[in-house]
């Protein structure tokens, strides 16, 4: 089956190519091989055949490397700018807190001026005072008292004033500070929540390309099977002409009458006679259908059954992981695997060479004929129709 599709395969634009197309391509190349051995043998592709099937395999890794969830890059184009976003506000409280440590640093120096102001004035102050006592002034005690309260209070409250701003002002910077903190923490758990969505994904694309893997290897083997299977009814059918032809050409040397030989309803009405035997243990017991459906069901349970295992060891090791270390936000690599499986390449080019092997098998009968015409000289009535029911048996 890769005629129609390996050549809509080729026509495709390389950025669109998928795994099936390239199973399809290695499908096409092989049923080319095939023809070139029928004609000139198998040592003619001998060092050719292995290099063919290593840029295949190169092809198929290429692809599925290229072949990315859009969701899964949205998600990892999000957490990036998510990245940027955190750096860009820790770099702003890093220069919030250099502007809180400078303005403290400001109302420091301006509380030290103002003391030392105190401490000259009042300096100043007491020289008047010593002024005033050696001077003639009808100036009373009480009124000098008085007037030095008032000196003292008027710089007081200035002073007072100027912390109480300052302290406001700090006051507003803290409240600023720890919204960012908190902006900063949402930030941090919706990154931790797009970073396990992102390992969820991947979990999945990586059951999905299992899936499909098994699919195509088990498709490549059915395809396999069903052209043995046609080989061999061509064979059968070379045969039951042949033999009819010979039974013909006895029976006109002879002198006997030609019978008419039974069209193809005929046969197939004897044929479905004898598999409705009920004693020929070799009857059908179900039909086409029933056996595909019966097929496609086993298939459909092999990959639910694939995928709830994977999902049971997936949530095992969540479980082991939280229980030995506590959870940290750091970023997932997914490590390549050590050994890697078989490639479907190799299982294609492997099914056509037994398919060879099966011909030539098959070729090797021929001589069959002769033996078997020198068997329908003695016993001509009774071996038409066993063969001939054999035959069509088979078909």
């Amino acid at each position: 089956g890769g005629g129609p599709a390996a050549g809509d395969a080729l026509e495709k634009n390389a950025a669109e190519l998928t795994v099936m197309d390239v199973y399809d391509i290695a499908s096409a190349v092989g049923q080319e091989f095939e023809r070139v051995i029928d004609q000139h043998g198998c040592e003619a592709i001998a060092r050719l055949m292995p290099k063919v099937v290593r840029v295949l395999e190169i092809l198929e890794v290429l692809v599925s490397r290229n072949h990315i969830n859009p969701e899964m890059e949205e998600l990892r184009l999000e957490l990036d700018r998510l990245r940027l976003e955190r750096m860009d506000r820790i770099e702003k409280e890093r220069k919030h807190q250099k502007e809180l440590e400078l303005v403290e640093d400001v109302w420091r120096g301006e509380a030290q001026d103002l003391l030392t102001q105190i401490a000259q004035l009042q300096e100043e102050n007491k020289q008047l005072m010593t002024n005033l006592s050696h001077k003639d002034i009808n100036f009373t005690e009480e009124e000098f008292q008085k007037h030095e309260g008032k000196f003292d209070t008027s710089n007081s409250v200035l002073a007072f004033e100027v912390v109480d701003k300052q302290r406001d002002e700090i006051r507003a910077k803290d409240r600023e500070l720890g919204l960012k903190n908190e902006d900063v923490e949402a930030l941090q758990q919706q990154q931790n929540r797009l970073m396990k969505i992102n390992h969820d994904l991947r979990h999945r694309i990586t059951v999905v390309e299992a899936q499909g893997k098994a699919l195509i290897e088990q498709k490549v083997e059915l395809e396999a099977y069903l052209q043995t299977k046609e080989q061999e009814m061509g064979n059968l059918r070379a045969e039951l002409g042949k033999l009819r032809e010979k039974l013909q050409g006895e029976d006109s040397q002879n002198g006997e009458e030609v019978k008419a030989e039974p069209n193809k309803d005929d046969c197939l009405s004897e044929s479905e006679k004898m598999a409705m035997d009920l004693k020929d243990p070799n009857r059908p017991r179900f039909t086409l259908q029933e056996l595909r459906d019966v097929l496609h069901e086993r298939n459909e349970l092999k990959s639910k059954v694939f995928l709830l295992q994977e999902e049971l060891l997936y949530y095992k090791s969540e479980d082991t992981e939280e229980e030995t270390r506590p959870p940290q936000p750091t970023p997932i690599i997914q490590s390549k695997p050590s050994t890697q499986p078989e490639s479907g390449i190799k299982r294609l080019f492997s099914f056509f060479s037994r398919d060879k092997k099966r011909l030539q098998a098959s070729q090797k009968n021929v001589h069959f004929q002769d033996t078997f015409g020198e068997w329908s000289n003695s016993n001509k009535g009774d071996s038409y129709t066993e063969q001939g029911q054999e035959a069509l048996q088979h078909l």
